[in-house]
């Protein structure tokens, strides 16, 4: 037998004579494989929210800055740091745009997503918020928004029709920023290397040396 394939990996190997014990190395290997790139899916999940969370509390994202009239609200409210585009009320909110993002395990892998939970300031979605802010949009001023947004300070003048949110896509920062991060790594890889190993000689040494450091990574961020 020359070799196996498996999620696209191909391992050239030299089996024992052994054949029962080769059989049982290969029907507990998917197993394995798949609870390896777990990991990895996890690990990269926790270092998105982290470079996510780091951009916009240390504002690095080049995004679009807040207008003087904003940030002087931002400054009534308490806010931490008004001038910060996204930040809000910050860490120290549940439901901020700060704290929007999570993971959840599913069948094969994790996901990162962004929650349903209203924001703390808003009739809206923490996702429905944070993609508005991702693409940007225009918004048709009514009498009744006109009439709310000059009670909190905002005077619009009466020929202003349409306010524009500029885009601020800071969670595709953060992703691009992870990917960054990955060029020096190669996942399939160190997969290959550890199925290898555990076909030729039955240790599973590399999978679980590959478990542990992003179950450590991503407890890091946790």
């Amino acid at each position: 037998m020359d070799g196996i394939g498996q999620e696209g990996f191909m391992v050239k190997a030299k089996f024992s004579t052994n054949y029962k014990a080769i059989q049982s190395r290969l029907r507990r290997l998917p197993r394995i494989v798949d609870e390896t790139l777990d990991t990895f899916a996890k690990r990269d999940c926790t270092r998105v929210i982290a470079e996510y969370q780091k951009g916009i509390k240390r504002d690095l994202f080049p995004t679009e800055r807040l207008n003087d009239k904003t940030i002087e609200i931002k400054a009534g409210k308490g806010y931490p740091q008004p001038s910060t585009p996204l930040y809000g009320k910050g860490e120290d909110e549940k439901n901020s745009l700060y704290n929007a993002l999570a993971i959840r395990k599913i069948k094969r892998g994790y996901r990162l997503y962004v929650r349903w939970a209203k924001h703390h300031e808003s009739d809206l979605s923490l996702r429905d918020l944070l993609r508005i802010h991702q693409r940007g949009a225009l918004i048709m001023v009514t009498d009744k928004m006109r009439g709310f947004l000059h009670w909190i300070g905002i005077h619009l003048s009466k020929d202003t029709f349409i306010i524009r949110i500029p885009p601020r896509p800071v969670l595709d920062m953060a992703i691009i920023k992870v990917l960054e991060m990955r060029k020096g790594e190669d996942p399939a890889k160190a997969i290959k290397q550890a199925m290898s190993e555990y076909i030729k000689t039955g240790r599973d040494n590399l999978f679980k040396k590959y478990r542990e450091f992003n179950e450590r990574e991503a407890g890091l961020y946790e």
